[in-house]
């Protein structure tokens, strides 16, 4: 009888000690994942960062992000590049062979225009695509999401919205400036550079930064970390770059046709062979259920960024091990509209302004039609311009009435602010997963 018990007793131990030792194993392990701040990354962790205000995670995450599209895959190519542009992706809703895939072609940036179609800026030096990553291009073709008619039955009530994108869903917007022979002078190239944001009620585009770098185009060589040139004028080794300082590529024949009708002008002529520079890209990705946005520009200072980046962000970068000149762009994110961060309805407008905005596609608006503003303490902080704005509060109004038949029908854009899923501007209005792509690429007669 003893020895059953001694048995029993020794049985229970070493079941007790198993149980802890996987126990154990549990908890190294789930350390071990909870210090991961790679791509993908489950809603769960990204959504602890966000209430934790964790920076330092969601700025390494978004680092990976970039790794993750300027990582060479296929034919030289980057992968955001082996993307499909939105009209690419109609292209193979109007085929029969889902598998045909024309040319990316250059376009004006939709916000340009979005609720002024006749507006003007002196900005039209830039280009831009569009880009949805496989998850997102089965989920568009396969809700047919571009087409008028399919949002139209979507619409069922005043707050309705289309299915979610997939989690594993990627939309960028990459933003180019084409060397055309025209702006070579002695084998230089000079463009504006980033200098850091001012607030004017008319805007602060290119033409008012008055800060140049210059490219040397003949000679390999790199500069990793420059200046700025004050006067657009004064070329020297400190604020002269190469062409392996940027993520670059020729452009083929359509693409050289397709920026030229752009832009329109006759003194401006892109040809086949022009140089395609990556100034600029917005990124944005399905993780959570409001997405993670981070947006990145090519920097002659990457190393001290100026806002809205930081040398806290820029060091962010050390252990993601970009590669080439992808380490020469600065980003800044946005996880939240506001921080602290709100709840998806029923959430204050009150807290701290989260302002991230890209130089090159933001910078040149003025006062927004929307009363854009952030509650701090009790002081009303107006966030009513380009270099006051917010990825995901723009993109939380992603939005249009398919009742009534145009791709121009959407809320007006707004900077910096806590917005919620029954807010009044979404009444009445078909919500697109903060996709502005769907709006600009709608196909009314679908």
């Amino acid at each position: 009888m003893k020895s059953i018990k001694l048995i029993t007793l020794i049985t229970c131990m070493i079941v007790f000690v198993s149980c802890n030792n996987e126990k154990k194993k549990e908890e190294k392990k789930y350390t071990k994942v909870s210090n991961n701040y790679g791509y993908p990354m489950d809603s769960i962790t990204i959504n602890k960062w966000i209430t934790s205000n964790d920076l330092k995670a969601m700025y390494k995450h978004s680092w990976y992000i970039w790794k993750h599209l300027t990582t060479s895959v296929e034919d030289n190519k980057l992968r955001y590049q082996t993307w499909s542009s939105p009209s690419q992706i109609v292209d193979k809703l109007n085929s029969s062979s889902k598998k045909n895939k024309t040319e990316t072609l250059f376009e004006k940036p939709h916000q340009f225009t979005h609720h002024n179609p006749e507006f003007v800026t002196d900005d039209l030096s830039i280009v831009v695509t569009v880009g949805y990553n496989e998850a997102s291009e089965k989920f568009a073709l396969d809700n047919k999401i571009f087409y008028l008619s399919s949002l139209q039955k979507m619409q069922k009530d005043p707050y309705s919205k289309i299915p979610d994108f997939p989690s594993d869903a990627i939309n960028i917007k990459p933003v180019y400036k084409i060397i055309t022979e025209d702006k070579i002078y002695d084998g230089m190239y000079t463009m504006s550079a980033w200098n850091g944001p001012k607030s004017y009620d008319d805007g602060y585009p290119q033409s008012k930064w008055k800060s140049c770098i210059h490219i040397n185009l003949n000679e390999k060589k790199n500069n990793p970390n420059g200046r700025l040139d004050y006067n657009c004028n004064n070329i020297n080794e400190n604020n002269t770059f190469y062409l392996d300082d940027f993520i670059h590529f020729k452009i083929s024949k359509k693409q050289a046709e397709s920026y030229n009708q752009q832009i329109n002008n006759a003194d401006i002529k892109a040809k086949e062979g022009d140089i395609a520079l990556l100034v600029a890209m917005h990124v944005t990705t399905k993780e959570i259920k409001r997405w993670t946005w981070q947006t990145y520009w090519w920097s002659p200072t990457p190393l001290n960024p100026r806002n809205p980046s930081s040398n806290a962000i820029a060091s962010s970068k050390k252990g993601i091990k970009l590669k080439g000149a992808a380490t020469h762009y600065a980003m800044a994110v946005a996880y939240s509209m506001i921080t602290p961060s709100q709840p998806y309805i029923n959430g204050k407008n009150e807290g701290n302004p989260l302002i991230a905005f890209n130089p090159y596609l933001e910078s040149h608006f003025g006062r927004f039609g929307s009363d854009s503003y952030v509650i701090n303490n009790g002081n009303k902080i107006n966030t009513n311009l380009g270099v006051h704005s917010n990825c995901m509060s723009c993109h939380m109004v992603a939005a249009i009435d398919t009742k009534k038949g145009s791709s121009f029908n959407g809320p007006s854009y707004q900077g910096d602010k806590y917005t919620s899923y029954k807010d009044p501007v979404l009444k009445n209005r078909l919500m697109l997963d903060f996709a502005w792509s769907i709006q600009g690429n709608l196909q009314k007669s679908k």
